[in-house]
């Protein structure tokens, strides 16, 4: 189950919590068809409740059979009341307690996976997000899908030309995923990587807009940049060679993303100043000027790309010690 599908779920037993301390009232109040017309509200939510975790965790998950006796003692509330036993603060404790069971066990009892999807576009440029994407592969609480999404050629006057896709090029042990089918707008997946970082920015190529990092962060609370590219390394106070380079860090995909993971700590620096006088010059406020937040967002954990390097050098060396 998602994070986010078992929070719903503890939502909706905090309404029936709210909907008990309503019973309670009612029955105080002694308007007893309202008070059985509220169980049996609660009856129907429950049933559904159920339904839903039996189809997620499965038909004998404990939680299932906690929901199932919740709705054994609605039903004996239900039978009290209409027998003329009316006591609204035993019903009520009952109630509380048994409703109490079955969130302890959401809680306890039910394993909570992360959804990750990389959506890289050109796949010469997988190397910025392959090792990301295996070491997630390898975690038991991840589900990972690898979509290569399309791209277009632009035309002059910044029209889509032809357009380009590419998820045939992957390398055997990426399990690709086609874009069509994948709907991140339904899904909402926990994290979202990408690695490029231009949206409607780039004078040449353009990915489909519809995975612009500005849609994409409002359907995940997790977008996560990776550059494709290396830059040269540079020392955060020498800004003649910095303003070469510049440009790359004022991107959309920089803008919006959550995280973006950079080459190294001195490029993390730059990528931080750099960021804030643009911040500053285009007027934008709040979290795009607080340099706390920026250090929060901007991690210098290196490139995947070496790390593809590196493994292919380790690959060949083991092969000429055969």
């Amino acid at each position: 189950m998602r994070e986010a599908q078992k929070q719903e779920i503890l939502d909706f037993i905090n309404s029936l919590h709210q909907a008990h301390m309503e019973v309670k009232e009612t029955l105080y109040r002694r308007d007893y068809d309202l008070a059985k017309k509220m169980l049996g509200e609660c009856q129907e939510f429950a049933i559904s409740l159920g339904e839903n975790i039996e189809r997620m965790e499965g038909k004998s998950h404990i939680t299932v059979f906690w929901v199932e006796e919740y709705c054994k003692i609605l039903f004996f509330c239900y039978e009290e009341i209409s027998g003329g036993q009316n006591n609204e603060n035993k019903i009520y404790k009952s109630l509380k307690k048994q409703l109490l069971k079955i969130e302890n066990s959401v809680k306890n009892d039910i394993h909570t996976v992360k959804e990750i999807v990389f959506f890289p576009y050109k796949a010469s440029m997988w190397d910025s997000l392959e090792s990301v994407y295996l070491a997630a592969k390898e975690d038991p609480d991840c589900r990972v899908y690898c979509v290569p999404i399309p791209y277009y050629d632009l035309n002059v006057d910044h029209s889509f030309g032809r357009m380009h896709y590419e998820g045939r090029q992957y390398p055997d042990d990426v399990e690709v995923i086609d874009w069509q089918s994948y709907s991140f707008e339904k899904r909402k997946p926990d994290v979202i990587y990408i690695h490029n970082p231009y949206d409607n920015c780039n004078h040449v190529t353009s990915v489909h807009p519809r995975y612009y990092s500005s849609n994409l962060r409002k359907y995940t609370d997790m977008l996560v940049y990776i550059p494709y590219f290396i830059l040269g390394e540079i020392e955060p106070d020498d800004q003649t060679s910095i303003d070469h380079i510049k440009h790359f860090i004022w991107t959309p995909g920089v803008i919006h993303s959550n995280k973006v993971i950079v080459q190294s700590e001195k490029m993390r620096q730059i990528y931080i100043n750099e960021y804030l006088k643009s911040a500053s010059t285009s007027g934008l406020d709040g979290e795009h000027i607080d340099r706390n937040y920026l250090e929060q967002k901007i991690l210098g954990l290196g490139s995947p790309k070496v790390d593809k390097v590196l493994r292919i050098k380790k690959e060949d060396y083991l092969e000429m010690l055969k």
